[in-house]
């Protein structure tokens, strides 16, 4: 069972860190924080069982990036890859380690509402981690709302994410890459 993260770009060292841990003035920070354009609320949110913010942990795919890849660009033409290389984590490389969490957000909640649910979440360990292989059906619908009405395609909506709280070495970790 594996975990996934995409390499930041630019990446210096060998630990992903979280965003509360990046020096605010630097272009590193900058580059990140872009990505809470329109959901500004959600660096703040606390995660329920960590007692944390969003912006305190890490945060792996349960999918592979090149499952996403492989349906998105059916749904987003113009697929441009920003990023092409991933960690792909075998779970024993983090479990037992630093306090990780499951989460999955209801995919019945409205947009906009960024708060985590105590039902969203609970520990991550072998037992009760599922590694995805498909997209779920409602990331493809968000898609295809998207590509009709607009807006911005998000590679992770309605992913199960782990989230592990503080930073993380990667040197152990497989690199892969990304292909369209």
């Amino acid at each position: 069972m594996y975990i996934y993260h995409l390499k930041p770009k630019p990446f210096k060292g060998t630990k992903l860190i979280p965003l509360n841990q990046m020096d605010i003035n630097s272009d590193i920070y900058k580059i990140h924080a872009l990505k809470y354009i329109g959901r500004e609320d959600l660096p703040e949110e606390i995660i329920p069982v960590l007692d944390c913010k969003w912006n305190d942990v890490v945060q792996f795919s349960a999918l592979d990036p090149q499952i996403i890849v492989n349906e998105l660009i059916k749904y987003q033409k113009d697929l441009k890859l920003n990023r092409v290389e991933y960690f792909k984590i075998h779970i024993d490389e983090v479990v037992p380690g630093p306090p990780a969490v499951i989460f999955d957000r209801d995919p019945n909640r409205g947009k906009g509402s960024f708060n985590i649910l105590n039902k969203e979440v609970k520990y991550f360990n072998r037992n009760n981690y599922t590694e995805l292989t498909v997209v779920p059906e409602k990331t493809i619908e968000y898609w295809k709302k998207v590509m009709s009405e607009g807006g911005k395609f998000l590679w992770f909506p309605f992913v199960t994410h782990v989230m592990i709280k503080g930073a993380v070495e990667t040197e152990k970790f497989e690199l892969c890459k990304l292909t369209l």
